[in-house]
C-alpha cells in the first residue's frame, strides 16, 4: 500500500526536479546581426602574446589592419553566428587556409568568438571583438 502512494509522489518530484532544472539555466543572449558591419578591435591571447589588431567589415568584406599589415578577406556567412574567413591575396600557405570564427555571446558593444581554421577543432582560440563605431 505505502508503495503505491509513493510512487506518484516520487514522478512528481521527479517533473519537479526537471522543471527546476530547465528554467534556472540560463543561455546568453546573442544577437550576432549587430555585428556584421562595423569596426572593431580585436583582441585575442594566444601561445606567443596577446594579439590585437582593427577591422573594417561589411557583410563580406573584412579588411584588418595588424601593426604596419594591411589584409582583406572575403566573409562568407555560415549562420548568423558563424563565418568563414578567405584572404584575398594569400602571401603564404598558412593564408591560403580560412578561418572559422564563431561568436559564442554578445554584450551590447562587444562580442566573444572562438575561431580556427576550418577544420581543426582541436585548435579552437578565443577572442573578443569591441566595436569601434
Amino acid at each position: 500500500m505505502m508503495i503505491k502512494l509513493l510512487k506518484p509522489l516520487k514522478n512528481k518530484l521527479f517533473l519537479l526536479t526537471i522543471s527546476v532544472v530547465l528554467f534556472s539555466c540560463t543561455f546568453p543572449e546573442k544577437n550576432c546581426s549587430k555585428f556584421k558591419v562595423g569596426v572593431f578591435n580585436f583582441e585575442s591571447k594566444t601561445s606567443t602574446g596577446i594579439y590585437n589588431s582593427k577591422s573594417i567589415r561589411n557583410d563580406s568584406i573584412e579588411i584588418e589592419y595588424f601593426g604596419t599589415t594591411i589584409d582583406t578577406s572575403k566573409i562568407t556567412w555560415v549562420s548568423e553566428c558563424e563565418y568563414i574567413l578567405r584572404k584575398l591575396k594569400p602571401k603564404n600557405i598558412s593564408d591560403q587556409k580560412a578561418v572559422s570564427v564563431k561568436i559564442i555571446g554578445t554584450t551590447e558593444n562587444s562580442y566573444l568568438f572562438e575561431y580556427s581554421f576550418v577544420g581543426d577543432k582541436e585548435n579552437r582560440a578565443r577572442g573578443n571583438a569591441y566595436r569601434v563605431d
